[in-house]
């Protein structure tokens, strides 16, 4: 694997080693190794990180390399600047591997072709899947497998939801059912589209809480309503206030089902504080596996 770009270029072999091996270094306590001797990553943020890029750089030192961060503010890409052409090209005369976290999935998709050097998509509009695979680790940790569990995942579309979808369509043993407004049906529709996704989604969109659903849910997701930096239209808001997380939908699932989110949550808006800060959250538990997974992608691209 040169790239490490969307989850659904993985084969399920591929994805379910990565996973165990993730989960089997975490155990082990395993903190120096040596995969990545001599290299360094260059981490170029278009957008702000906390998570991502901690982790990221963490996960490079741990593995014997060095980085180089740069923000958007830091070069000259931009429309009346430099070219996402000559920008890879030159990273490429100085690094070993590039990680990118963009506005635009046509930015990562350009790179992974310009470059002769490995990509690492760390988030785009459309894709977040080390975030992803976090979350299935957790799940993994949670209940040893992920066979017959079943996932709800609340409110808007997002570069989250999309890849679990895709993790989804691997056939890993949960199901996936979404629950948002009617009118975010087509939003779900064309994103796909966009993203060359194809799958029924009349079968895993519904269109309010299903209780029946929630019955049964072992984990509950959802996502920042100020995805990628942009606030939620006021239209919006009405349309999908009543699919917070709230302690009342909690209260409608499994006694053991916990709480996913990718973060920065937004407290009291798409989910309350008692539920992202109660006993059943494992935010935390899931951003610490980002480093793990992400360490397992570095190892096997490198």
């Amino acid at each position: 694997m040169k790239n490490f770009i969307d989850i659904k270029e993985l084969s399920k072999s591929e994805l379910t080693s990565l996973l165990d091996d993730a989960l089997q270094n975490k155990r082990s306590k395993t903190t120096i190794q040596n995969h990545l001797n001599g290299k360094n990553l260059v981490l170029f943020f278009e957008k702000k990180s906390t998570r991502t890029r901690l982790s990221f750089d963490i996960a490079i030192k741990q593995l014997g390399g060095s980085t180089t961060i740069l923000n958007k503010e830091d070069i000259h890409l931009g429309n009346d600047k430099e070219s996402v052409s000559d920008t890879i090209n030159t990273f490429g005369l100085y690094a070993d591997g590039l990680i990118l976290r963009v506005n635009d999935h046509k930015t990562i998709m350009s790179a992974s072709k310009l470059s002769h050097l490995p990509v690492i998509n760390a988030l785009s509009n459309l894709s977040h899947p080390c975030q992803c695979l976090a979350g299935l680790m957790t799940l993994l940790e949670e209940r040893g497998s992920l066979e017959k569990l079943n996932i709800v995942w609340m409110g808007p579309i997002t570069n989250v939801a999309n890849s679990w979808i895709e993790a989804f369509k691997k056939e890993l043993g949960f199901s996936l059912n979404i629950f948002c407004p009617e009118a975010w049906f087509e939003k779900y529709k064309k994103k796909m589209q966009e993203y060359d996704i194809s799958t029924d989604l009349g079968d895993i969109v519904h269109h309010h809480i299903n209780d029946q659903i929630l019955a049964h849910a072992d984990a509950v997701m959802t996502d920042t309503w100020k995805s990628m930096g942009e606030d939620t239209k006021n239209l919006d808001y009405d349309l999908i206030k009543e699919f917070r997380v709230t302690e009342k939908v909690m209260n409608m699932a499994k006694s053991d089902s916990v709480f996913m989110h990718c973060l920065p949550a937004n407290r009291n808006e798409e989910v309350e504080a008692s539920v992202i800060d109660g006993n059943n959250s494992r935010v935390w538990q899931e951003a610490r596996n980002r480093l793990f997974v992400q360490k397992e992608i570095l190892k096997v691209i490198f």
